[in-house]
């Protein structure tokens, strides 16, 4: 690789980073912001058939996701769940005809939803807590095979008859 790729792939990279932190930013601010004023949701819920009690969920759910994919811990799961859930709720709560402004927040979803699925296609990106994570998996399988060779060979060498 020369280094025109290797820059070309460095920024890549920065740019898939960028766009985990400001895609999980935005469903920490929106939790955040139900967590701020529940009372604002909660009145919002009751103008659409969804039951006031799913606010906390709702919330946690987006959180730990939003979470998930920021530090880029099980990206793709993480993102394919939010993606699924923000369709479903943007359809219910915002799919209004006639109403322009419930129109233009169902589509502002629509546009997250392409990059939540952007993430999943691409995965977690170089920048990601599963990457420090799977090279001490890797680093600590390595330990144990050589632990398991070094022992395979004391027990060759403890086979081998006394010569006289």
């Amino acid at each position: 690789m020369n280094s025109v790729q290797r820059k070309q792939r460095q920024m890549q990279e920065f740019a898939h980073a960028t766009a985990r932190v400001l895609i999980a930013s935005y469903f920490i601010a929106a939790a955040g912001g139900v967590i701020v004023d529940p009372n604002s949701m909660g009145r919002f819920l009751s103008l659409s058939a969804v039951p006031g009690y799913l606010i906390w969920p709702n919330a946690a759910f987006q959180i730990v996701a939003a979470l998930a994919i920021l530090v880029g811990f099980q990206t793709r799961l993480a993102s394919a769940l939010l993606a699924l859930y923000l369709f479903w709720s943007s359809f219910i709560l915002n799919y209004v005809p006639g109403d322009p402004l419930a129109l233009g927040a169902f589509w502002r979803d629509l546009a997250m939803i392409g990059g939540l699925l952007m993430l999943f296609s691409h995965g977690r990106g170089c920048y990601a807590l599963d990457n420090f994570l799977l090279k001490q998996t890797e680093k600590h399988r390595l330990a144990e095979r050589a632990a398991s060779e070094i022992a395979i060979q004391t027990a060759a060498i403890d086979l081998t008859p006394p010569t006289a």
